[in-house]
């Protein structure tokens, strides 16, 4: 027995209420009295976190089958024990069916009311236990989703949907942090009304405002226990409500870093009303939340670390592109048309949309072997002669043996690309003279998306070509040069490749 283990006695006969009420003070309980199942509703909903329930089952508002049903929708781990002084099989039946524990009859024997409330509290032990190992396993699965998601559109809508779900709520949102740390904008919500997404609230006019300036959560039972939240609160529906900080794990080292100093210390705030069935929040449904929140926040913290990294892996990508092309004049827009020409092919070859990002990332180094070519070679404007040409077309495995030893999937996809973009589909291509699908499929289509923006620009040995003898060229080597399937592909979209050739002009 606890200190806080509160019983909750249910007769219409004040003698009952009365004998039971000095039983249980006699042990140590916290005992309160209801005269019927409608107004003991009304104390469980007040979330006084009572552990035992004795119901008489006759009684008028409502009878104790239907006190019990109720009961456990307030709080399904209460343990109801029946009170009453004729027990038959039927009533039996229908008490343990609605969820009673157990039974005792009167006139009340005092052995036998100290030994119900014993197993009753084993009972609640046990529920209590059960409870919060599942809750622990439940959250634990929660944060392994959590540190999964790669997307931050992703990861919010699975916090906010999980949030609500572990608190038993209907309204919610996130709302981010603005960089300046002076306005937070709701960028997630559900069950609130139609365009609350975007709605921003300041820092100092606003609940979600207040917690991330304390950078501590905020429960609230209801409004009337802090009227000074009233003006602030954005004309909540439900009086109660829980708002949580999403906090910046790294801000203890933002020191280390210029970049970091001025970067608020909350990332976005958690919010939820409505508990369903009009129930208040708890310490419990606080705990939890904040527990989702921590989570949260590192995981956000390490999707917007991993988006910074790959652009700037994008940018180096670009950059090294850039570097060849500009040593054979040629310039830098020329590998951002070709990245953008082969992930559009891999798209319309449902390619995954990792795989087309791979497939951009790793074609602007396709010409990455010209750094080991001369430059008197690389920029003739002659003709080359047979031998000159046979040194050109060493920058394929230049290329290749720059990038195979690379354990990266993108500089891996590179060697690929780099070998064999200038392969051809009727075999007589170079340098190994790879036939058909023998050539890996990022090669065919780096081959196609290079030819394309060549021929459409000037280079040294030659002018550019127009649309329309471009397109010829490629319906005449159709099965030839280029793999059959994928020039109707390309040309199938034709006005997407135009629109890549406009965003990026010489």
């Amino acid at each position: 027995m606890a200190k806080e283990d509160r019983i909750l006695v249910v007769d219409d006969e004040v003698v009952i209420r009365e004998l039971m009420h000095d039983i249980l003070t006699d042990e140590g309980f916290a005992v309160e009295l209801a005269p019927n199942g409608k107004e003991a509703l009304e104390v469980l909903k007040r979330g006084d976190d009572f552990v035992v329930l004795f119901t008489d089952i006759m009684m008028p508002e409502m009878d104790g089958l239907a006190l019990i049903h109720e009961a456990h929708k307030v709080d399904p781990s209460i343990v109801p024990i029946v009170m009453t002084g004729y027990a038959t099989l039927e009533t039996a039946r229908a008490a343990v069916k609605e969820g009673a524990y157990d039974y005792v009859l009167k006139p009340f024997n005092l052995s036998e009311i100290k030994l119900a409330v014993s197993n009753a509290l084993e009972r609640r032990r046990l529920i209590t236990e059960n409870a919060r190992l599942k809750e622990i396993s439940e959250l634990f699965k929660i944060s392994e989703s959590i540190a999964s998601i790669r997307d931050e559109e992703n990861l919010l809508d699975f916090v906010l949907r999980a949030a609500l779900d572990r608190v038993d709520a209907q309204r919610g949102s996130i709302m981010l942090m603005n960089p300046d740390g002076q306005v937070l904008e709701v960028v997630h919500s559900i069950g609130l009304p139609k365009g609350a997404n975007r709605f921003t609230a300041s820092m100092r006019n606003s609940i979600s405002g207040m917690v991330a300036q304390r950078v501590q959560p905020l429960l609230v039972h209801t409004m009337q226990e802090h009227p000074a939240l009233r003006d602030i609160s954005l004309q909540l529906t439900s009086d109660s409500f829980i708002s949580v900080p999403l906090e910046r794990k790294g801000a203890q080292l933002q020191e280390a870093s210029v970049s970091q100093v001025s970067q608020p210390q909350v990332i976005a705030v958690l919010n939820v009303t409505e508990k369903r069935n009009n129930r208040k929040f708890t310490e419990s449904d606080l705990k939890t939340l904040s527990i989702v929140a921590n989570h949260a926040a590192a995981a956000m913290e390490n999707v917007r670390l991993i988006r910074d990294m790959e652009d700037d892996q994008r940018e180096i990508v670009f950059t090294l592109g850039e570097i060849v092309e500009t040593r054979s004049r040629e310039t830098g827009n020329h590998v951002k048309r070709v990245a953008e020409y082969s992930k559009l092919l891999g798209r319309k070859c449902n390619f995954s949309f990792s795989e087309c990002e791979l497939l951009r990332l790793a074609s602007p180094l396709h010409d990455a072997g010209k750094v080991g070519i001369p430059d008197a070679i690389l920029n003739k404007p002659e003709e080359l002669t047979k031998e000159e040409f046979e040194i050109i077309k060493t920058h394929t495995q230049i290329g290749h043996d720059m990038f195979k030893k690379r354990k990266k999937p993108v500089l891996q996809a590179a060697a690929i690309i780099a070998l064999q973009h200038h392969e051809r589909f009727d075999g007589n291509g170079y340098p190994i003279g790879l036939r058909g699908k023998e050539i890996h499929i990022y090669g065919r289509i780096v081959g196609i998306a290079d030819v394309f923006d060549a021929l459409g620009v000037d280079r040294v040995y030659k002018k550019a070509w127009d649309f329309d003898r471009i397109v010829d060229y490629f319906c005449t080597q159709r099965g030839k040069q280029f793999d059959p399937d994928l020039v109707d592909v390309f040309l199938g979209n034709i006005q997407e490749i135009i629109d890549i050739r406009n965003a990026f002009p010489e």
